[in-house]
């Protein structure tokens, strides 16, 4: 692992947070349950980084590998442990010679801060330059590029150089990229030898040339001074003194460290300005990629059309009684969604229906099983993402591709009874919360995730939604239970927007709609 961290190659494979991706032996997530393991003592030996945790429910019980079969506990094939009290809970347990034998497998840790393209990256030299860290793009800010140069918030580099302070001495310059009050940049260059005196520059050609200025200073007696006669070496004139200007000192205008700026996170923000004024930067050797111009652009219309929002605390469904009020409609909104949920999911089976060879109809329930062990098998986090939205607030956003009618995720929550649902709803609406986060399940049961839910509850409303809500039966460690799957109504590509229709019945005033859709009706009911 990075710094020189390590793992037992079984505690990390049976560790509820760790999961591989494909089979390529890629480990995830290794460094989360590391921490956690911190922080909890083996049952069997006592001692630290104990990351297997019992299956059953409230069973505090955590053990290293080798100690949770030193005490009796057993392993199943879907990575679950039980210990030696709740041994009968488990189905389809594994023999030790299989359970074990994962750490005969080379396996290979994703590190999060590489992956997530950080600036974890080793310095590199070109001459007497050394970068120390390439800084960040400021996406939202014009100033720290330039129609030919990249300069980002945060360059760090060193340089070897003449002395400003010592004639015909080389000494070693700290060259940044900060960034002023009224969030401009400002190059600034640091001598070892004098660390008190910081030359600065509104940019880079401007602290460039006031070092020069002093560098030249110090070394004016060592030059002839235009006598023909004298031993001393004629001054040199001309903008590039001693072979380099400013981008070139710093190291924007060379072309190892230009390439590698090109690469940085966030440079399709170079190639899209924000105003008609604006610089566009021209990349010489990494061109961004289309869809990532497209999504900055989507982010900022975002960010603009939220300026203009009355209320912009997220979905339109959380905007409560003050979305009625300025639409003149009624206030019975979580009653109006969960009749709707119920006709537009009533279906108790949530099967897919199939023809035989017969011709005949068939429910496919193996077909819902498989999509929701699929969509369970891959963490939420790196699947979904709440992102702010174009429609209304904060929306729901896919990371991959997904296929027609596969599971992107489950509406989760509270299970209340029907009188609970109906108090809460008048308890939500006299503190003014006036949420309608409830789907209803079956004729008894409604799923409240006004307080305890997940990311499913971002949903916005569409007119031309991409997804739709369906009642499905799956089996789970409790034996047969309900679930509300969110399917895609079509293929949806990664980064693009979660919706459907909320199907808000007709009361006596309207609810504005703001999808923007080609068949948008202007209501949400």
């Amino acid at each position: 692992m990075p710094f020189g961290n390590w793992v037992h190659a079984s505690c990390a494979l049976w560790s509820s947070e760790v999961w591989e991706e494909g089979s390529g032996g890629q480990i995830r997530s290794v460094d989360k349950a590391r921490q956690r393991g911190t922080k909890l003592k083996c049952f069997g030996c006592g001692r630290p980084g104990a990351t297997l945790g019992c299956h059953k429910a409230n069973c505090p019980s955590n053990f290293h590998f080798p100690c949770a079969y030193a005490c009796g506990s057993v392993f199943t094939q879907n990575r679950e442990m039980y210990c030696r009290n709740h041994r009968n809970f488990a189905t389809d347990v594994l023999p030790l010679d299989r359970a074990s034998f994962e750490h005969q497998k080379t396996l290979r840790i994703v590190d999060k801060a590489s992956s997530e393209g950080g600036d974890n990256f080793p310095c590199f030299r070109v001459g007497a330059l050394v970068v120390q860290s390439l800084g960040n793009i400021c996406t939202e800010s014009d100033g720290f590029h330039s129609k030919h140069y990249i300069t980002p918030l945060g360059y760090t580099a060193t340089r070897i150089f003449w002395s400003f302070v010592k004639a015909r001495t080389r000494t070693l310059y700290i060259l940044k990229v900060n960034e002023t009050k009224q969030s401009e940049p400002l190059f600034t260059v640091r001598a070892i030898d004098n660390p008190t005196v910081v030359i600065q520059g509104k940019n880079v050609v401007e602290a460039y040339n006031n070092l020069m200025k002093q560098v030249m200073n110090a070394n004016k007696h060592c030059f002839s001074n235009r006598d023909l006669f004298s031993r001393l070496p004629m001054k040199r004139k001309g903008s590039a003194l001693y072979g380099l200007n400013g981008p070139q000192f710093f190291g924007f205008g060379l072309h190892h460290v230009r390439k590698a700026l090109e690469l940085l996170p966030g440079s399709e923000a170079l190639a899209v300005p924000l105003t008609r004024k604006s610089s566009v930067y021209r990349f010489c050797y990494n061109n961004p990629n289309i869809c990532d111009m497209t999504e900055l652009q989507r982010r900022r219309a975002v960010s603009a059309a939220e300026k203009a929002l009355e209320n912009s605390s997220g979905s339109a469904r959380t905007e409560g009684m003050s979305a009625v009020d300025k639409s003149g409609g009624s206030g019975r909104i979580t009653r109006a969604l969960v009749r709707s949920a119920d006709e537009d999911v009533g279906f108790e089976s949530g099967s897919v229906r199939t023809k035989n060879k017969n011709g005949e109809l068939t429910f496919d329930k193996e077909s819902n099983q498989a999509k929701y062990a699929e969509m369970k098998s891959v963490p939420l986090e790196n699947r979904l993402a709440a992102k702010r939205s174009h429609i209304h607030g904060w929306g729901l956003f896919t990371k991959v591709d997904l296929a027609r009618h596969a599971m992107i995720i489950e509406y989760m929550g509270e299970v209340v009874s029907q009188s609970i649902a109906d108090k809460r709803e008048r308890a939500y609406e006299m503190s003014g919360i006036g949420s309608c986060y409830m789907f209803r399940l079956d004729s008894q049961r409604i799923v409240d995730a006004t307080m305890i839910g997940c990311m499913a509850r971002f949903m916005n409303h569409c007119c031309s939604p991409n997804a739709y809500a369906k009642i499905i039966t799956v089996e789970t460690d409790k034996g047969l239970e309900k679930k509300i799957g969110i399917f895609a109504n079509r293929d949806i590509g990664g980064g693009e927007e979660i919706t459907y229709d909320y199907k808000f019945a007709v009361e006596d005033g309207s609810l504005r709609c703001t999808c923007g859709a080609p068949t948008c009706t202007g209501r949400m009911n």
